[in-house]
């Protein structure tokens, strides 16, 4: 059997590769986790509709203003 030598790969060649398989992977990603995260589940049969915010999401960022506007009213008496 004969092997046949490649020349190695450079830098530049290597990362366009990864870059590649990186792009091709649209279920992966930080940002993809928190749009799961925190939106509702997507729609399979609309594409590019947008999603709602979750209900505990909208009660927790209610909560969070009420307090500040509790906190602020406090510290304006």
């Amino acid at each position: 059997m004969r092997e046949e030598t490649r020349a190695p790969l450079t830098v530049k060649e290597v990362h366009a590769a990864a870059s590649a398989l990186l792009r091709e992977r649209h279920h992966m990603g930080f940002r993809n986790f928190l749009g799961d995260l925190l939106l509702e589940s997507r729609d399979p049969f609309r594409r590019g509709a947008r999603r709602q915010l979750k209900r505990w999401v909208g009660v927790l960022i209610g909560v969070f203003l009420l307090g500040l506007l509790v906190l602020y009213y406090s510290h304006m008496r």
